[in-house]
This record gives C-alpha cells, sequence and structure tokens, in this order.
C-alpha cells in the first residue's frame, strides 16, 4: 500500500492542479506537506517502536493513511487539502519507521530482507500508476483516492490480525531516553547514511511526483503513455530489490551502494536529457533498477551499526529520507514555475552526485574505523 499510495499521486497533480487552478509551485506543496508530516512521525516512532512495539505504530500509520485519503476525496477546500497531506505523512511516516525497524530487528540478513520488503513497494509503486492512468482517464482523481482509502482501510484490518514479536528488553529500556538514544546514533557513518537517503527520497519522490507532469507538458506524452513510463521506472525499483535481496549478502553493503549511485547517475542524465519516448522509458527503468538498493541497504547498514536500537537508528534515518521528501519536490516545483520544469528537474542530478560523494566518504570513514581496531 505504502508504494501505491505514494506514486498515485502523480498522475493525480495535473488533474488537481486544474480543478484549483494551482501553480506548479502550489503543486509542489502538497508533495513538501507529505514530507513535513513524516519528519513529525518517523523519530517519535522510531522510539515508540522500541519501547512500545511496532503493532501500535503500524496501525496508527495505516488510521492516519485511511482518514487522510478519505478526507481528501471528498474536500473542495486547499487550505484542507494541505492540512490532510501532512496528516497523511504522519502515517507514512509511521508505518515506515515501525515495518523498516520490525524486519531490521528480526532478520539475521537484513540486507536481503529489506529488499524484499521493499520489493513490494516497488510493486505498489508499479500498480500505482496505473490504476491512477486509467481511473483519471475514465473517471476522476476523487475517485481514485476514495477507492484508494478503502483499500487501506482493508489493509488496516489485515494487520491488525498478524502477531507481532515481543519487545527486547534491552531495547526498550535504551528508549525509555529518547533524546539520549536518538544522540547516540548520530555518528559519521549514520549522518553520512542520512545524507545519502536525503538525496535518494528526495530524488525519488521528486521524479513519482513530477514526471507525469514532465512528460505530459515538455514532451507532450499522453497521460496514459506518461503512466506507463512511471510505472516502467516503478518496475525498475521491483526488479532491481528482487535482484539486490538475492545477492545483498554476497556484496558488501557499502559496495553495492557505491555502484547504484554511480550507475544511477549516468541513466538519470539520460532520462531527463533524452527527447524520444522510447529512450526516456528505458532510461527511467535502469534508473529505478539502479536506485533500488539504496534506502533498504542503507537501512541495513545503519540496524548492522546499532542491532540493539534498531527502531531508533532507523527513525534518524527515515527522518533524513523524510526531509528529502520534503525540500527537494517543492523546490523542484518553485525553480520549474521561474524556469522551466524540465531544467528544475535536471537539478536533481546535482543530489544524485552527492550520493556518489557521500557513499565514497563512507566508505573512508569505514576503512578508517577498521584501522583503528587493528591497530589497538
Amino acid at each position: 500500500m505504502f508504494g501505491f499510495i505514494l506514486t498515485i499521486i502523480g498522475p493525480a497533480l495535473p488533474y488537481l492542479a486544474d480543478d484549483f487552478n494551482l501553480k506548479l509551485s502550489e503543486v509542489g506543496i502538497i508533495l513538501s506537506l507529505r514530507g513535513i508530516g513524516m519528519i513529525f512521525a518517523v523519530l517519535a516512532a522510531g522510539v515508540i517502536s522500541d519501547r512500545y512495539g511496532h503493532r501500535i505504530v503500524v496501525l496508527s500509520g495505516i488510521g492516519f493513511w485511511t482518514i487522510g485519503l478519505l478526507v481528501f476525496s471528498i474536500c473542495r477546500h486547499i487550505p484542507v487539502i494541505f492540512l490532510v497531506w501532512i496528516l497523511i505523512g504522519v502515517g507514512f511516516g509511521s508505518v515506515d519507521t515501525a515495518l523498516n525497524s520490525l524486519v531490521a530487528q528480526t532478520s539475521t540478513s537484513r540486507g536481503s530482507s529489506l529488499n524484499k520488503l521493499h520489493f513490494w513497494f516497488g510493486i505498489g509503486s508499479l500498480t500505482g500508476p496505473l490504476v491512477a492512468g486509467l481511473l483519471l482517464e475514465l473517471f476522476s482523481w476523487r475517485l481514485l483516492f476514495f477507492i484508494t482509502a478503502l483499500l487501506t482501510l482493508g489493509y488496516g484490518i489485515f494487520m491488525f490480525g498478524l502477531n507481532y514479536p515481543q519487545l527486547e528488553t534491552k531495547a526498550a529500556k535504551q528508549a525509555q531516553q529518547p533524546l539520549k538514544s536518538i544522540s547516540s546514533v548520530l555518528t559519521v557513518p549514520v549522518l553520512l547514511l542520512g545524507i545519502i537517503l536525503f538525496s535518494y527520497t528526495g530524488v525519488n519522490t521528486t521524479f513519482t511526483g513530477w514526471i507525469n507532469t514532465y512528460l505530459t507538458g515538455d514532451l507532450a506524452l499522453t497521460t496514459t503513455l506518461a503512466s506507463v513510463i512511471l510505472s516502467v521506472y516503478s518496475i525498475g525499483l521491483a526488479l532491481g530489490r528482487l535482484v539486490v535481496s538475492l545477492m545483498a549478502e554476497r556484496v558488501p553493503y557499502v559496495r553495492t551502494l557505491l555502484i547504484s549511485v554511480t550507475t544511477a547517475l549516468v541513466f538519470a542524465s539520460t532520462a531527463l536529457f533524452a527527447q524520444h519516448p522510447a529512450l526516456v522509458m528505458i532510461a527511467f527503468g535502469l534508473t529505478g533498477f539502479c536506485f533500488a538498493a539504496l534506502l533498504p541497504i542503507g537501512l541495513a547498514v545503519g540496524a548492522k551499526l546499532y542491532p540493539e536500537i534498531t527502531g531508533t537508528v532507523t527513525g534518524v534515518l527515515i527522518f533524513f529520507s523524510s526531509m528529502g521528501r520534503t525540500v527537494l519536490p517543492g523546490l523542484v516545483g518553485i525553480i520549474g514555475d521561474y524556469t522551466s520544469l524540465a531544467f528544475s528537474l535536471r537539478l536533481t542530478l546535482i543530489f544524485i552526485g552527492i550520493m556518489v560523494i557521500s557513499t565514497i566518504a563512507l566508505i573512508a570513514a569505514r576503512n578508517k574505523q577498521r584501522r583503528k581496531v587493528n591497530n589497538i
């Protein structure tokens, strides 16, 4: 459901802009407010997961989704819509942190297991634009989000019936001092991981949010073809995570990160400068494939560093990723108003470059740490 909800907003943005006569910068506010909601949620969700368990955080987050999507589907007032997307963002942050922490805490093969979890995100991201394109062509964006609200309600009922693992006493004890718990994980490797996830999630959210508008506007493609290209991007994410889940424990995590970010820079550059629809589609698909490992492997590295408080370190890393979701999509909209959407989207390549530099720095920090240990 996470990937589905996250990607249906992109195809719906042009329709929403027409209905309410919004500019690109105003439409971008919706994407940024979703990120603000996540920022409010993730740090608290991580500590609460460590202290009280994952169940309460997961179910609360799904409840926020359901209420927010239902109100959004019937609301006709922009200020209320803005508030609703903050609430939906709180739901995103809660569910994202709790589920990632749960998998990292209970699995011995974190990289593989987290990639399998995020593979299903890719499936949701694939089906989201396709379903959205169909319903938008035949009906309206309101029906799309009303149906999605009903689906999240069903998902919440399913998750309510599951059994959740018992809390580990040591993690719960550490989480009783949330500020100390959070500050203890703010080391150089975690901060570098945070920069990587800030940039990745910001660029990924920008792509899923603005690809349709860019393709239908700047390249004059149909809504259906633009939705197909977005789905191909999501297919790349899903397939990439499936492949990485099979090999994650055979290749060092940081090496996987470096290969992913460097190849992503090449393919994203091609996608954003190409004019032929087929080349754009292939390049976006390969960009998604290369992006696939970044979030799950980044979270796996963090959990490996702090296995006793996975909820807290996961919350900190998702806090950085939420900042990316908040800043970059809105920034692209604002710059697009003054220049063009094509130009502002190409600026995201700078952040992919930052990922490359941060990954190299992370490898250097890890090697320095190993040398210190060997000298003891």
